[in-house]
This record gives C-alpha cells, structure tokens and sequence, in this order.
C-alpha cells in the first residue's frame, strides 16, 4: 500500500498514528490516479509482469530502467542533494540488473546492515555485503534480471518494493522464475545511502494451513519464554558446540575404549605395538630413515612394516596442515589454546582435534540492546555483531611450506606402501596386510577412523575460511594445495576483517 506519509493503525504497534476512516476512498482513489498517470519507466503493472510478457516490451522496460537509473543518479549528482529512498532503490535495481557492482555498492552506506532472510545473520558492513554480491555472480546466471512491479513513494529515506525475477527462454522471451516473487524495504541515511535493507523472497515449500497449525504450537512456548524465545538470544546458547562435545565422547568410548571395534581397546594394547607405534615416531616424516641412508640418524632406524609406516606418515602430514587452517578459520579467535591442541593433534590425532572444533563453535555473548528508539538498522547490527558472518581470515605467510611438507610426505608414503622394503611383498601381499591390520589393529584402524573424519574437519574448516569447493573437498590433496595457493597475510581480505 501506498501511504503518503501516512499510516495505518496496526493492534500489534500501539505507536502507529491511525488512520482516519474517511481517508480511505481518498487514498483508493489516489492510487488508481498514481497508477493511471505515473509516467515512471522502471514499473510496470503485474499484467505486464506475467510469464508470457512479450520480449519488445521487456527489452524496452529494461531500457528504460537503465536510463531511469542513470538519470537518477546523475541528477543527484548535479542538484548536490541526496537522492530520496525511491529514487535509490531505482537506481540500485537498474544498477544490479546492468550488473554495475561498484554502482550498487556505492549507493550503499559503509555500515550498511543488509538482511536476506534465506540467510540466518545479517550482513553487516559494505565489505561483507560486497563478498556476498561476489557470491552471487559466481552461481547466478548473468541473464536473470529483477522486474519491480511497484514501489512506494512519499517518505524521503524509506520505501518498499514489489518484484518478481525474469530471465530469458531460449526464444529470448523473458519469463518470470518460479519462486522469485518478492518485498524488499530500504531505510536510508543522512547521506542518502542504504543504511538498511532487507529482503523478503516467495518461499518454495509452501506449507499452507500447515503453518497455522504450527503457530499455535509454538505459541504457548514463546508466551512461557517471554523475551527469551528471541532467536538471537537462541544463538547464545551451546547448543552446538555441545553436540560436538558428545561426538568427542563418543569417539573417544567408541575407538579408544569399546571393546567392540576391530582390535583391543586402549588400556589392552599389548606391548610390541607401543613399539611399533614407537619406532614409526622415531621415523616420522621419513626423516631418520634418510638420514640412516647417510650415516647420520641419531637415534636407531628400527622398520617396520612399510604400509604401516606409509599410514601413520600420512595421516601425521595431515595433521600437519591444521594448523594454518586453524589461523584462517575466523571462528578460532575462541579459542585460546589452539596451539597446544593442535601439537597434541600431531600425536594423537582426533584425540585432540574435536576439542578444538567443540571451542569454536562456542557461541559470543549476546551484545546489549540498542537504545529505546533507535532505528532497525542499528538494532540489527547490534544483533549481528555477536553472529556468525564474519569475513574469513587469511592464512598465516608461512602456510606454503606447510602445504609443500606435507604434499611431499603424502606423496611418499603413498610410493612407501606401494613399493618401499621389498621383503614385504608384492601389492597383493600388502594388501592383505592392510586388511588384516584394519581387522585386528586398533591403533592402525583408528588411524583410517581418523583419515575419513579429517576429510569431513577440512570440508568444514577450509568452507569457514572461505576456500573453493574443489580445495574443500578433495581429502589431502586439496587441503595441501589451498596451503600452496590460497590468500595469505596482507591481503585485502584480511585488511577489511582487521578493519571490522
């Protein structure tokens, strides 16, 4: 509804100024004339917007929306007064269909609080919002273009638009998306800028009558909570740091105490594997075994069997590379005693690394309220601050030699259980003894426990720190290579994290 700078009484907000019952043919009647002669080129009606919408009225309304945009903008420029809620939220729709990112960054405000609501946390900050709109170009497709069906006018710094999203068919005939039909409001500051938006997308489940069924369940909970049933105040709660603390002691009752699993449990284990597990340290990384070669070990070269070796090297390489992951996971800062888990990672490998993962997810405290009054804007951002969208960090400047080390000892250990010590055999041969390892070594079993929940830890850290699904999910090797390639100190990434 169009108000002019009026506004309806709401039961829900007793500080609503009503509206006098007389007013209503008045403004019906306004809007049909707004409608009727609004010359403005970037909206069209809803008939217009239909799927079967005609190509030459779509390419001219697109057009026209671009000229629109351009005139706004220019015209703000050259009157030396800041452009009104409408006229940004043109020029910002023209901007985004014309894909002129610097544009539409420009026109919002430095502090810009921005909320999608298919997201659970704002996004706060014109950096973040530029990394996200990044996102977006990278996995929509460049054709699809945002077609606003109306708009409201009459307040200088706030409006709401009405929009549905088109894209052309093969015919280049544009027609609506499915589920793209959408609300957006813009709240501007003193500048002119966008200093709050938030975005309202038509759902794809549709849950119907569902969903009133489902608020009179939840109601009588909200009523017992009060203000606590806030879903920020929901965010402060451990909730899942600790289902991380019950996989850990899962996974230590499970793989180290269980008689159940292959082998004997921890406190069973017989002596000669101590020494095995013994030796293989005293050879870790290969090291000794090359300086044997040399005549400069300084402590004895006692082998072992090489498939055995070549796993217990490769799983410690792999933990290895956590700890740059580690600097680079924006949620580590929650951690205080990273380092010492991550040596005790190097020994005993996820006896240690869910401690860390647990810390991590930890939950901020939840910020102080903003002041009676204050706007929607700085209420959210308050709200946002204590959250979960944070920029990732960059890795630590030495993490090329981490990735380098550890590529390197992966790839012999993988040519050490394939060919190392002749005497043990043939692949055949070797592969009968990883199996029967698998079967009755408990240390040799968890260790290929603890290579498939690495993969699982890299997926998820390397995606906290912002690297690319084929870095994420290819086990090792693509962890390795993040290492070897990915952004590092003094990056702009991590001049605008610093900044925040």
């Amino acid at each position: 509804m169009r108000l002019s700078g009026m506004q309806v009484r709401c039961t829900a907000c007793p500080t609503a100024e009503p509206l006098a019952t007389r007013a209503a043919p008045a403004l019906h009647m306004w809007q049909r004339q707004w409608r009727a002669n609004s010359a403005t080129p970037l909206l069209h009606s809803s008939r217009r917007a239909r799927p079967q919408l005609q190509r030459n009225i779509s390419l001219q309304a697109a057009a026209k929306q671009q000229q629109l945009g351009s005139t706004a903008s220019s015209g703000a420029a050259g009157s030396g007064k800041p452009m009104t809620a409408s006229e940004v939220a043109r020029a910002y729709y023209s901007a985004w269909n014309d894909k002129r990112m610097d544009d539409v960054l420009s026109l919002m405000a430095p502090d810009v609080v921005y909320e999608d609501l298919i997201y659970e946390d704002p996004f706060v900050g014109r950096e973040a919002l530029a990394a996200y709109f990044k996102k977006i170009g990278e996995l929509v497709p460049q054709d699809i273009k945002f077609c606003v069906e109306d708009i409201t006018e009459g307040d200088p710094k706030r409006c709401g638009v009405r929009w549905h999203v088109e894209i052309a068919d093969q015919t280049g005939t544009l027609v609506q998306f499915p589920f793209s039909r959408g609300v957006s409001f813009y709240e501007l500051n003193d500048q002119g800028q966008i200093i709050f938006a938030r975005d309202i997308v038509e759902p794809a489940i549709k849950p119907g009558a569902a969903s009133l069924g489902g608020i009179s369940v939840v109601a009588p909970l909200v009523r017992k909570l009060g203000p606590k049933a806030d879903p920020a105040i929901l965010k402060t709660l451990p909730l899942a740091s600790g289902a991380m603390w019950l996989f850990y002691l899962s996974y230590i009752g499970y793989v180290m105490l269980s008689t159940s699993a292959p082998g004997l449990p921890v406190w069973q284990t017989p002596p000669e594997t101590w020494q095995a597990v013994l030796n293989e340290s005293l050879n870790y990384f290969y090291i000794n075994i090359g300086l044997e070669q040399l005549g400069l070990n300084p402590v004895p070269c006692v082998p072992e069997h090489p498939v055995s070796e070549a796993l217990f090297n490769f799983v410690n390489a792999w933990s290895l590379m956590f700890w740059p992951a580690m600097l680079a996971d924006p949620l580590s800062r929650r951690v205080p005693n990273k380092f010492g888990i991550w040596v005790g990672t190097q020994f005993l490998t996820n006896v240690f690394l869910p401690v860390y993962l647990a810390q991590r997810l930890r939950p901020d405290p939840l910020p102080e309220g903003p002041a009676p009054g204050a706007s929607a804007a700085s209420a959210t951002a308050a709200t946002a601050a204590g959250g979960t969208g944070e920029l990732p960090a960059a890795l630590p400047g030495y993490a090329p030699i981490f990735g380098g080390v550890a590529m390197a000892v992966g790839a012999i250990s993988v040519g050490w259980a394939l060919g190392a010590r002749p005497e043990a055999g043939d692949l055949a041969a070797r592969w009968d003894y990883f199996s029967s390892l698998l079967a009755t070594s408990r240390v040799d079993w968890a260790f290929v426990v603890d290579a498939g929940l690495y993969a699982v830890w890299q997926a998820w850290l390397l995606g906290a720190a912002g690297a690319a699904p084929a870095y994420r999910f290819v086990p090792f090797w693509g962890m390795a290579a993040w290492l070897l390639t990915g952004p590092r100190g003094g990056d702009a990434t991590e001049k605008s994290r610093a900044a925040q």
